[in-house]
């Protein structure tokens, strides 16, 4: 039983390798870059999102409870057993979908960027998940968070340009009073059962530094995406969601993005290119502020030199920008170039 990693640049062939390896062994289960893409949302629980493949291949209702207890303390869920999965927060909907491949205890499992949007916590269970599974893993990324393990770079190696450094501006752009929900708090007319309790979170103020940064930090499912959503209902305010594939509502980036002639559907690009056309599109309507959800999440060592470069160039030019982002590395790269406060939301 082994771990071994592929790392490599978007468009190297990550995502490839897997799926060969997945065609080619026998047995084998395979985690997309998508974590939605793994979960039914057919049940009503996490729980029972959780063990729906062991519940398809007929384990014994005593099983699915063993294995249901096991998943769930390794991977932090259990004070979310009784949610509904559509309330879940990304992270939380992470490690939900990592966990319905693991609990299935195949001898092969292969994961593509399960690392994405965790927080250092998360992290840290996903990565003794993986050492102590009974079985090979194979994972794939751009980032080496799996220390001391066989590694395959793809592709050719990539640096990264930071831009110069941006002055930022005197005065704040604030948000007063801004509470968000996230779930329901009444049964539609179209509902048979009542829905889970809703998560709401505030009232809170922010204070964004013109010309800079604030840096909204918390774990995962403490309210962070609820947080910027409802500050998006704010005027000249853009938001960029943390899945980029929930803003494309055109057939084409031309479309999307003003002033471009790509005729490319949004959803035909990369990760890392459907990141980009994301920032540019919320860039498109000169926002006073620009709250970014995790946007470094899918890009690679470019990609993250683009978007670093499209962020300083709107903070020169007076922009206020909101991150959320639980990759330390990507804020310390940010700190090069522009001035960055934070604020955790749950010391609020």
């Amino acid at each position: 039983m082994a771990i071994t990693q592929f790392i490599g640049a978007s468009g190297a062939g990550l995502s490839r390798t897997l799926e060969q390896l997945y065609r080619s062994t026998p047995g084998a289960v395979m985690l997309t870059a998508d974590p939605r893409a793994h979960i039914t949302y057919l049940r009503a629980t996490v729980a029972e999102e959780l063990v729906f493949g062991l519940e398809q291949r007929g384990i014994t209702v005593e099983k699915m409870r063993v294995e249901l207890d096991s998943m769930a303390r390794a991977l932090d869920l259990e004070g979310l057993l009784d949610r509904s999965p559509t309330e879940l927060s990304g992270g939380q909907t992470r490690r939900l979908a990592i966990g319905t491949v693991a609990i299935l205890g195949t001898p092969t499992m292969l994961l593509d960027e399960p690392f994405a949007g965790l927080d250092s916590a998360s992290r840290e269970l996903l990565c003794q998940l993986l050492r102590d599974y009974d079985g090979d893993v194979v994972v794939a990324g751009h980032r080496d968070y799996l220390r001391g393990v066989p590694t395959t770079f793809l592709g050719e190696p990539q640096v990264l340009e930071l831009p110069a450094y941006v002055n930022r501006q005197p005065g704040y752009r604030e948000f007063r009073g801004i509470i968000g929900h996230r779930g329901q708090d009444k049964r539609r007319w179209w509902q048979f059962r009542e829905p889970a309790p809703q998560f709401s979170i505030g009232p809170r103020d922010f204070a964004v530094p013109v010309g800079g940064v604030l840096w909204m930090q918390g774990a995962n499912g403490a309210g962070k995406s609820t947080l910027l959503r409802a500050m998006a209902d704010e005027p000249g305010v853009s938001l960029m969601l943390q899945n980029p594939h929930d803003q494309v509502i055109d057939a084409t980036v031309a479309d999307m993005v003003p002033g471009s002639s790509d005729n490319t559907h949004p959803l035909d690009l990369s990760q890392k290119d459907l990141r980009l056309v994301q920032c540019d599109s919320a860039l498109s309507t000169q926002p006073q502020v620009l709250l970014a959800d995790e946007p470094d999440v899918g890009l690679d060592v470019i990609g993250r030199s683009q978007l670093h470069q499209k962020f300083a160039d709107y903070l020169g030019h007076g922009g206020a920008l909101v991150l959320s982002c639980h990759d330390e590395q990507f804020v310390q790269e940010v700190r090069s170039y522009a001035t960055v406060e934070s604020v955790d939301i749950s010391e609020q």
